[in-house]
């Protein structure tokens, strides 16, 4: 029989101390980044914080974000602890990206036909065409000294890739708008998330006025390309050579049921489609070539690959990128330190325990991936830029769930394929073409609004090779 004194202890989460009323919001406000790097090297890879009245348990450790992401997967589920909804629902609607259970399972059955690796490996074509117009611009930049904004170039040349393969080229020249939406939208959410205050998305301050008029303006380009584009599909006017993403989302038809997607569904897809596929690839090359001004020998090797591969100077073609491990090896290993998306919250919806420590109800997880993609334990020299460690010789050695870019388990990107593909490409190209110098006494610094980008972009002066 055990005594008081014998009685085993029940373990608990070791919690950050922070202000009585407002917990870590205000650090966590001012960035994510560091609070997260801070109170993991403080607490360990399991720990309670708290966002004002909110109550998080930060993960930090592949076999933890395992039992979240994977094993406990129909437990932690998808959601949003501030307002009832995952906050990107406010821009892309209830789709693939934003939704779980069921309602989830039947979106990705009608879209996972669609990025399958050989329908994304025949617009290799058009990706290569999108980089060749980027290089043809910049020409007239080689020779001027005057400075441009890296990040914004390379959301320019992603999403004309998104606008080509989703809606053919220039269906709607007022489409680049949306990118600029997206990413205002992104902003204002990242602001509803980290302010202590909530009102209601509705209520008309300037912010709120800001987004609704950007998704007002975001709902109207998209449902007039979506009429269109069923009014040329019901006219025959539509083949298998003029298929585009958005052919294959009106045509997309679930398995069981044999049901389409309505104009509302279709509205969702595309937005999500825009918003995860143009935004985290420029972003991903933005901090990579950021890493190669950083690490000169490595950009020398990845110069001498693609010199020896796209010789005289030539556009690469899909049979060349096995050619090219190391130029994918950079932009891996760059979304190793700088992953696009660095964290995801979970909620769980019953009782449940996380590394044999009890987790009630609705208490909501969140992966630090950054944390995760730094840990000691699974990365040698972890903040040390190596791009080898993702050569193929080298990526079976791997922890699997201790680099997840493109997060891991049912809900990894849908997209991975397709940006990796992209990013390969552009890094290519770019490199084959151009030396892109940062300008001097510049900080470079990480901020998160949803996604990780450079505070301010990246601005550099291009020198033709």
């Amino acid at each position: 029989m055990n005594t008081l004194a014998t009685l085993p202890v029940k373990r608990s989460f070791p919690k950050v101390k922070g202000n009585p009323v407002l917990g870590s919001m205000l650090a966590f406000r001012k960035s994510p980044i560091d609070f997260l790097e801070s109170a993991w090297k403080a607490h360990g890879d399991a720990f309670i914080a708290s966002l004002g009245p909110r109550k998080l348990v930060v993960v930090s450790h592949p076999k933890l974000a395992s039992e979240v992401l994977i094993e406990r997967k129909h437990t932690f589920k998808r959601s949003n602890i501030f307002e009832g909804g995952t906050p990107l629902t406010y821009v892309l609607g209830l789709s693939l990206i934003t939704t779980d259970g069921e309602s989830w399972l039947a979106k990705r059955r009608l879209m996972q036909p669609i990025f399958h690796r050989q329908r994304i490996a025949g617009m290799g074509d058009t990706m290569v065409a999108a980089g060749q117009l980027m290089l043809a611009n910049w020409e007239k930049h080689s020779t001027n000294p005057a400075a441009l904004n890296f990040s914004e170039e390379m959301k320019t040349v992603t999403l004309d890739i998104i606008n080509r393969t989703m809606f053919s080229t220039n269906v709607l020249p007022e489409i680049d708008k949306i990118g600029q939406t997206i990413d205002n939208s992104l902003t204002w959410i990242s602001g509803r998330i980290t302010n202590p205050i909530q009102l209601p998305a509705r209520w008309p301050t300037p912010a709120n006025r800001r987004f609704w008029g950007n998704r007002a303006l975001m709902d109207a380009y998209l449902y007039k390309i979506i009429r269109d584009r069923r009014a040329e599909v019901d006219a025959g006017r539509r083949t298998q050579e003029t298929s585009d993403l958005l052919d294959m989302l009106l045509a997309a038809r679930d398995e069981d049921t044999g049901a389409g997607m309505n104009d509302e569904q279709v509205r969702n897809e595309v937005a999500g489609i825009y918003g995860a596929g143009h935004e985290t690839t420029a972003i991903a090359l933005t901090w990579t070539w950021h890493m190669l001004n950083q690490h000169p020998e490595a950009l020398a090797k990845l110069q001498a690959e693609v010199d020896r591969v796209l010789e005289s100077g030539r556009a690469p073609t899909m049979a060349d990128l096995p050619n090219l491990p190391y130029t994918l090896a950079c932009i891996e290993e760059t979304m190793r330190l700088y992953p696009p998306v660095p964290l995801t919250v979970r909620v769980a919806y019953e009782d449940t325990q996380l590394d044999g420590i009890d987790v009630p109800k609705y208490t909501a997880s969140l992966i630090a991936i950054r944390n995760i993609h730094r840990h000691p334990d699974f990365w040698p020299d972890a903040d040390t830029f190596k791009p080898e460690r993702f050569l193929p010789e080298n990526k079976s050695k791997l922890n699997r769930n201790a680099y997840m870019p493109f997060l891991t388990g049912p809900h990894m990107c849908i997209g991975n394929h397709f940006a990796l593909m992209e990013g390969q490409l552009l890094l290519a190209m770019i490199a084959r073409h151009y030396v892109v110098r940062e300008t001097p006494n510049q900080t470079v610094t990480p901020q998160v609004a949803v996604t990780m980008r450079p505070k301010g972009g990246l601005w550099v002066t291009l020198e033709k090779r």
